[in-house]
């Protein structure tokens, strides 16, 4: 009961903590690319019309008038659609159905506290030691990377819940609501799919009893079903076929080239932010004579398959270079806690005195019970002051940026201004309704083209570049254009990271215009409300 009490404490610290510290701000390609199309869904249509880019005159106008998160549609030039799966952005439809527009930003720390409590109840059936279930469940609450993408609108956290909540209720023996909890799972990130099959494998080898394993692997298929025909029939309305998904096919996203690179970045992030004691999950895997066998059959197969093709699903994948994309492997959390926890449990028991019983049974189970806790206790203590030293819990202040520009836009540009940008380039659009151009994409023989052109038809331009942009800016475009050296002093700053430019101002004008830095509500479910809703069909 005690056991119990503690998991769901932490489940509610981790929701608190995700509604307390979590970015509510449609900011960045994920988090702008997953609100948006959540609006697009109860709108309607997935399809966003744009008038301006059939008379644009330079190559690769559709490309170049297309925010992050979205694509060009292969089936209008003139309209763009979105690249992300749908499941997140489903969730968030549904919850924005019921709490309106800033019910969607409460779908991840939910999720979370989901997590968490399922990780708990996971431990409960796959072993005999109490305290495995919990340790494991507060080694993924205190995890660095899993605190990081709490804090964000974005999907890791949930399709680990999803996961997660397949595998309890596959070992509840429900196949068919496992392979349903799957389809969810893989409608939020379809390339996890694969994950289905360690569990379709470990139903069949456990299922001797009624109904069988054949008939049990059957229902788990059936759930899992609707996610296989649901994102090939969406991909084929949106990309034009099954296979093709809002990044593009496969081989231009994996190749065995990146498996070095990537082994060796995710071996040292998880090194450096979850302690090299997660290592034991691996020999608790690798090495089962050593240890006690769990309470369930072929749990090992659970674990070390959940492991095993989470690792080979992002191996092949393009390498990123910052330590939060461990969150591509964020749905193995639970299944390495877990297994790490019953490594440490079995060397506490053997150390005090434990040798041919399970732990707790015949040994000191209160003495057991506080090294447990207390080896948890300095883990967690380690993993939330990496979390905090790593800015975690600054996010929810350091992404306002993304609203404070945007209002300054809203208030001192035109209406049917055009700002050139590329990491606000949908939060623009978003808050302040204003048409957005990729710079990143326009060729630089066309930027001052593009200035006299956008005069022409009466949209004047401006320039938004968030920190290392600016230099960006100037080694693209400063040997081919006059505009491009950014010459004149910005038009306003936020905070000497974001700078608004009128590039059609070249004189010098004095001191940028500073842009005020908020703070935004501190209720627990707060958000400012977009420039639109519902979104517009057609972008003009």
């Amino acid at each position: 009961m005690r056991d119990t009490l503690a998991a769901g404490a932490l489940a509610l610290a981790a929701l608190l903590a995700g509604l307390r510290w979590g970015v509510m701000v449609a900011g960045g390609a994920d988090s702008y690319g997953y609100l948006s199309q959540a609006d697009l869904w109860r709108r309607g249509s997935l399809v966003v019309h744009q008038d301006v880019v059939r008379p644009t005159p330079w190559p690769d106008a559709a490309e170049t008038w297309t925010p992050l998160g979205y694509r060009p549609s292969p089936q209008a030039r003139d309209a763009i659609v979105p690249i992300y799966p749908p499941g997140l952005p489903l969730l968030m439809a549904a919850a924005q159905a019921v709490a309106g527009f800033c019910g969607a930003f409460v779908v991840v720390p939910l999720c979370g506290a989901l997590t968490i409590w399922l990780t708990f109840l996971l431990g409960r059936r796959l072993f005999d030691s109490p305290a495995i279930a919990l340790v494991g469940a507060a080694l993924v609450a205190s995890s660095p990377v899993f605190l990081y993408q709490l804090m964000n609108a974005m999907s890791d956290v949930p399709v680990t819940a999803f996961w997660t909540l397949a595998l309890v209720l596959a070992v509840r023996r429900r196949p068919f609501t496992s392979g349903l909890a799957m389809t969810v799972a893989i409608a939020i990130r379809p390339n996890l799919a694969p994950l289905a099959l360690p569990l379709l494998v470990w139903i069949a080898a456990s299922s001797a009893a009624p109904p069988g394993p054949y008939r049990s692997a059957g229902r788990f298929a059936v759930g899992v079903s609707p996610a296989v025909v649901g994102i090939a029939w969406l991909n084929a309305v949106l990309y034009e076929s099954p296979l093709t998904t809002g990044y593009g096919t496969a081989d231009g996203l994996y190749s065995i080239g990146y498996v070095a690179t990537n082994v060796a970045n995710y071996a040292k992030w998880i090194g450096d932010v979850e302690t090299p004691i997660v290592a034991l999950a691996l020999v608790y895997i690798a090495v089962p004579r050593i240890f006690p066998p769990p309470r369930l059959p072929a749990a090992r197969l659970l674990l070390g398959g959940t492991i095993a093709v989470t690792l080979l699903s992002y191996v092949f994948y393009r390498p990123f270079d910052v330590w939060w994309y461990l969150r591509f492997l964020l749905p193995m959390w639970p299944a390495m806690m877990l297994a790490t926890a019953a490594a440490i449990d079995t060397v506490v028991a053997r150390s005090l005195g434990w040798r041919n019983e399970r732990p707790g049974r015949s040994m000191n189970a209160s003495a057991h019970a506080i090294v447990m806790a207390s080896i948890a206790t300095l883990i967690g203590w380690h993993g939330v002051h990496v979390a905090a030293s790593r800015g975690v819990f600054d996010l929810r202040r350091t992404e306002r940026r993304y609203i404070d520009v945007a209002r300054f836009v809203a208030d001192h540009t035109e209406p049917n201004a055009v700002v050139l940008s590329h990491q606000h380039s949908g939060s623009l659009r978003y808050y302040a309704g204003r048409l957005t151009l990729r710079f990143d994409v326009l060729d630089p023989v066309w930027l001052d083209r593009a200035f006299t052109y956008l005069e022409s038809i009466g949209r004047r331009p401006y320039l938004v570049l968030d920190g290392g942009e600016v230099e960006a800016f100037r080694r693209r475009f400063a040997g081919a254009s006059r505009a491009g050296g950014l010459d004149a002093p910005p038009l306003a700053a936020l905070n000497g990271v974001v700078f608004v430019y009128d590039p059609l101002q070249r004189a010098a004008a004095g001191s940028p215009l500073a842009i005020a830095s908020t703070r935004g509500s501190r209720a627990l479910l707060a958000c400012d409300a977009p420039h639109s809703l519902p979104p517009d069909r057609r972008m003009k």
